[in-house]
């Protein structure tokens, strides 16, 4: 009998997670707005348990900051620097890992995976709402995360993960126009460079990628 209220009680907490989330991406709650955890609790029909959980996670990727007897509140939009800064780190570390799967050599599921996450980025044009861009942030960061992966070195993919800039990058794509047949383009030269096992080739179409896609949405 216990394992069944131990499941529930993980889904309620995924469920209030996404729910917070959604609206901190829709900026239902503004950027630097209190989240009072009673409101929330009153908001969303649950106990404060589960809010509290899922507020803390949120604290952890970095969408929600935690005050010492102030309490918490969304985090503020990033500022320019801040995507420089992760465009720089990803120019560097990226191509490097495109480079080294490659070299390594993918096995077909491997090729599969990376394939079957660009047909869901390129399902249909997301909108500017979270549900709808879900689908497709989560594709692209599972994408670029499975070559990070397959790259075998485990320091630099935790660094990778460290980061959780695509939640950042969400906020940006939520508020601006997208090419998808840019990305779409982008993305499947970067598997067929590692498909043929190309490393010079699959290291350039991720710049290519990378550079783009800092176009479209930083500059």
């Amino acid at each position: 009998m216990g394992s069944p209220r131990k499941i529930e009680r993980i889904a309620l907490g995924d469920q209030v997670y996404e729910a917070i989330k959604e609206r901190i991406l829709d900026q239902a709650y503004a950027p630097g707005e209190k989240l009072n955890v009673d409101g929330l609790v009153r908001e969303l029909e649950v106990s404060s348990t589960p809010i509290r959980e899922a507020l803390s996670r949120l604290v952890a990727e970095g969408l929600v900051r935690a005050e010492p007897f102030i309490g918490f509140a969304t985090a503020p939009l990033p500022d320019q620097r801040y995507y420089e800064d992760v465009y720089s780190f990803r120019a560097v570390i990226e191509p490097w890992a495109a480079a080294e799967a490659a070299r390594r050599g993918l096995g077909a599921e491997v090729i599969q995976a990376l394939r079957g996450e660009v047909a869901i980025m390129t399902a249909g044009p997301p909108s500017r709402e979270y549900q709808s861009h879900r689908a497709f942030t989560e594709a692209d960061d599972r994408f670029h995360r499975i070559i990070m992966q397959a790259a075998g070195n485990q320091v630099a993919l935790k660094s990778y993960d460290d980061l959780r800039f695509h939640l950042h990058i969400s906020r940006l794509y939520l508020s601006r126009e997208q090419d998808v047949g840019l990305t779409h383009q982008e993305h499947l030269a970067i598997v067929d460079a590692l498909e043929a096992g190309d490393a010079a080739a699959a290291a350039e179409a991720m710049r290519r990628h990378l550079k783009g896609s800092y176009r479209r949405l930083i500059e």
